[in-house]
């Protein structure tokens, strides 16, 4: 088990991804699919408060500093509005979808259930950004997902009593990123859609 003091790194590692992330937006390197990044940054900066309540630790830093990011990667798409991804009806009701989860996170008095609540709203909003990577992975980068998913699997480490206040987000944040992390990477989505037209 780490020292609860890597909190601090795994934090500004999430954050100095966001920044890589944000200036790629900027330069129009990367199209960020709003929906995503607005609900990222509300439901892991709620997440922040409510662990502060439940009284988890330094684990909070780890939320806030990921809300913020997402929330500055949000702010930033607007500095170049043609280098958006488009939205669609579809992730429009993903959007819907994760939005009304939160309000059910938000407002339960159950521990296990408002942590179930969150967790379907993250990845519900996870869908569009998911989806994209599937389809189009150029249009990602890898910056935001490798430091979130490393201060993720940093923070888990520093753990002392696992408890699912604890451990919940961190674990999801590793779990979620990676997998982003494996379509952007290996680009498999468009390689299995391409390969059927090279045989034929």
């Amino acid at each position: 088990m780490l020292s609860v003091n890597f909190v601090y790194l795994g934090s500004a590692l999430a954050f100095v991804g966001d920044l890589s992330y944000g200036r790629d937006t900027i330069r129009g390197l990367v199209q960020p699919n709003r929906v995503s990044w607005l609900l990222w940054g509300i439901a892991t900066t709620l997440v922040g408060t409510a662990e502060i309540r439940q009284g988890v630790g330094l684990q909070w830093i780890l939320s806030f500093a990921i809300g913020l990011g997402d929330l500055l990667i949000f702010a930033l798409s607007f500095l170049r509005p043609h280098g958006v991804w488009r939205l669609g009806k579809f992730d429009i009701a993903c959007g819907v979808a994760s939005a009304l989860g939160l309000v059910v996170w938000v407002l339960t008095a159950n521990d296990t259930f408002a942590l179930t609540a969150f967790i379907a709203a993250d990845a519900l909003a996870s869908i569009p950004t998911l989806t994209k990577s599937w389809t189009a992975p150029q249009s990602e980068s890898l910056s935001a997902y490798a430091t979130a998913a490393a201060s993720g699997l940093l923070t888990l480490a520093t753990v002392k009593v696992w408890s699912s206040g604890a451990v919940a987000f961190p674990i999801w944040i590793a779990s979620i990123n990676l997998v982003l992390i494996f379509l952007i990477r290996t680009k498999i989505g468009t390689r299995l859609r391409t390969e059927p037209t090279e045989l034929a």
